[in-house]
């Protein structure tokens, strides 16, 4: 219900460091990602898909007691050297993701979790990350589409028009049941879509399992269609494709 008279609220000044119980059988270590355990509310070694609950500020054993017999507290802000795949200088601003509890990537899997921002590259696969926790990387967005793969012709279509420049951060593909031949190209020419994924060889994938694919170009222009060409298979052709994008919209 609606408050009816004025009240105070006890309230946190220091916002560096929060107290997070432990999910039983974890041991976290200093200096490693923390996530939330959506399934229970207790935090963890971070796992892909967790909600990011910081930085370990200390060591925690709890592996041989029960949900939320420890705590442990975690840095909730800050900016922290942390290994970052595929960090570059020409991504800084990027969002910053993970998929366990010690390294990051500027190229997202479909399950990572974001973890905050890259500010600085400082070396090879090594970046400053202003942590983010409990946040979601809002600009964000994705796109899946069916892929065709037919024995008698490639098939061109449309994935996506870009409404505004955008970057592209990562691109998978699946196929429940792999063509035996055939490349996928990805880009905006039509005669020649291969702008940002060239001449991927769709016969080496594993059956119903996602790959993640090698970008050419990330940044495409506003206002332009990006194809995706499925070319020919020899025998089997390709059952059940799914082309994913996650990209952002750049100002």
């Amino acid at each position: 219900m609606a408050i009816t008279a004025n009240r105070e609220l006890n309230r946190y000044v220091d916002q560096e460091l929060r107290s997070f119980e432990v999910l039983a059988s974890e041991h976290i270590y200093k200096g490693a990602l923390v996530g939330l355990d959506r399934s229970t509310g207790y935090v963890r070694n971070l796992e892909a898909g967790d909600s990011f609950a910081g930085i370990a500020y200390e060591e925690i054993d709890n592996s041989g007691g029960a949900n939320g017999d420890l705590s442990v507290r975690v840095y909730t802000q800050g900016d922290f050297i942390l290994p970052v795949s595929g960090a570059a200088r020409v991504l800084i601003g990027s969002p910053a993701w993970a998929a366990d509890n010690e390294s990051t990537s500027v190229f997202p899997q479909i399950q990572s979790s974001y973890v905050g921002s890259l500010i600085a590259v400082v070396g090879t696969n090594l970046g400053i990350v202003r942590i983010r926790p409990f946040e979601t990387a809002g600009n964000e967005k994705r796109v899946a589409i069916d892929l065709n793969s037919s024995t008698s012709q490639a098939n061109l279509q449309t994935v996506m028009i870009t409404q505004r420049p955008t970057r592209i951060h990562s691109v998978e593909v699946r196929f429940a049941t792999v063509p035996d031949a055939g490349a996928l190209d990805v880009g905006v020419n039509p005669s020649d879509p291969d702008a940002i994924i060239n001449n991927f060889n769709l016969a080496t994938l594993s059956p119903a399992t996602n790959q993640n694919l090698t970008i050419s170009d990330r940044d495409q222009p506003a206002n332009m269609r990006i194809l995706a060409r499925v070319g020919q298979a020899s025998s089997t052709a390709g059952v059940d494709g799914v082309l994913m994008i996650r990209y952002f919209e750049l100002p």
